[in-house]
């Protein structure tokens, strides 16, 4: 994305304590490990001391986590890392340390990625979803999840001129088509967009769908995909449909057009075939807009709208689709939903969208106000202390000293560089740092 999400970051900065340190994906929307570098330069590390107090925050809050994706860290990646996050090994290549650091590094994950943290036995890791697999992975590497909405924040800052935009000004009367879906990018957890292309097309509903696709995303053609869920298989040829062009920064955009022409947005959320909860931008476009949606995601979503403030439109519409668990029985009941709006008389319809629209109007005032601003920063503040506390109960050294251990295999200069530049002569140093910071906490 072109937002510059830093800017967001060191909004956050102002609400984390003193020895927490910010590392985030630059340049933005990488995810590349070699990408991850700490904020800034900050004042608040003074020397060994403050450095080894430090507890890193890794923040994941923009995409799903995935576990598996830096599962088997790449060799020259680490040695890559390593000439970034870690300003004490400047000379390793000197003392011939490279492989034995690299193998420390090997099995950490995302955790590889940062430098600091040797007090505590945890570190934090920002995220952005609920009843999640992923972050069960990834505290048994010892990681502390901070969750908070972080896209509610975001799309307020890429949709700001919607609260504003007078061009969004709907009547009931003058909607070309019923449904407005945007249907980009089809890989990875996206591939049940083209299950749900097909159906539109199946179900003859193209003349009240305006909807787009592109044949290729990365490279690759949808006719060659192998698909991870095979009932989501397909056997149509989408090509009928009209070719999307737009590139990922889409997202930070809305089209003031496709609102006025359609009656009802077809959200296709980034997961679906999963029992995750994770709601991005793309829910929060048409709420920003003032538009009644259909929400394409994992079982709970709407709920998990709801419980932010949001009111959804279960009094005119059958929303039972959202607690369907199988991802196919899920799509079919949106689809059949669809269907019946269309097949709706005009009259019918007209009645029906006005009062979807009241219910939008309402959930836009919400978007847009302070209150649900404070709310979404109280959510990050309080689970950021819960979290930071539960790093500072491991507080222990241990693994302090067995990174000691470690160095203790290497060479006699390493050992008496590493030594000299930390200012840390014996156990008898750590011991007695450890038993200040005790006499603190209990202070």
């Amino acid at each position: 994305m072109f937002v510059p999400l830093d800017v967001l970051y060191n909004f956050l900065d102002q609400f984390i304590n003193n020895d927490t340190l910010i590392y985030r994906f630059y340049p933005h929307g990488s995810k590349k490990l070699s990408d991850i570098s700490m904020l800034r330069h900050y004042p608040r590390l003074q020397g060994w001391r403050s450095t080894l107090e430090s507890i890193p925050m890794i923040m994941h809050d923009q995409e799903p986590l995935n576990f598996d994706l830096y599962d088997n860290i790449d060799t020259d990646e680490i040695r890559l890392l390593l000439k970034k996050t870690h300003p004490v090994f400047n000379n390793l290549e000197k003392y011939g340390l490279v492989d034995h650091i690299i193998n420390m590094c090997s099995d950490k994950n995302l955790y590889a990625t940062v430098y600091g943290g040797f007090l505590t036995n945890k570190w934090l890791l920002c995220h952005s979803e609920k009843n999640s697999k992923e972050l069960v992975k990834y505290e048994s590497l010892d990681a502390v999840g901070v969750y908070w909405w972080s896209h509610a924040m975001i799309a307020r800052d890429w949709y700001r001129y919607a609260c504003l935009d007078k061009r969004l000004d709907y009547s009931c009367q003058d909607f070309t088509k019923d449904f407005n879906v945007y249907n980009r990018a089809w890989q990875g957890t996206r591939e049940y967009r083209l299950k749900f292309a097909e159906m539109v097309i199946q179900h003859n509903l193209l003349p009240c769908v305006s909807i787009s696709m592109a044949e290729y995303d990365n490279g690759s053609c949808y006719q060659s995909h192998i698909f991870k869920n095979h009932k989501f298989v397909i056997d149509t040829d989408l090509s009928i449909l009209k070719s999307n062009q737009n590139d990922s920064s889409a997202s930070a955009m809305y089209c003031y057009e496709d609102y006025v022409q359609s009656a009802i947005d077809v959200v296709l959320e980034t997961l679906f075939d999963d029992t995750r909860l994770h709601l991005t931008e793309k829910i929060l476009r048409p709420i920003a807009c003032g538009k009644p949606f259909i929400l394409v995601s994992t079982p709970g979503s709407l709920a998990y709208l709801r419980d932010y403030g949001f009111k959804t439109f279960g009094e005119y519409i059958d929303e039972s689709y959202d607690n369907i668990s199988d991802p196919l029985d899920r799509l079919k009941s949106i689809v059949s939903l669809m269907e019946n709006i269309s097949n709706a008389s005009k009259r019918q319809k007209i009645d029906l969208y006005r009062q979807l629209h009241l219910i939008a109007e309402q959930n836009k005032k919400w978007f847009w106000s302070d209150e649900f601003a404070q709310k979404i920063i109280e959510e990050f503040q309080e689970n950021y202390q819960k979290s930071h506390a539960r790093c500072k109960e491991s507080q222990d050294g241990r693994k302090w000293l067995d990174y000691k251990r470690e160095l203790s295999m290497l060479s006699h200069d390493y050992r008496k560089d590493f030594t000299r530049n930390n200012e840390i002569r014996s156990r008898q140093d750590m011991v007695k740092l450890l038993i200040d910071l005790k006499q603190r906490r209990t202070t």
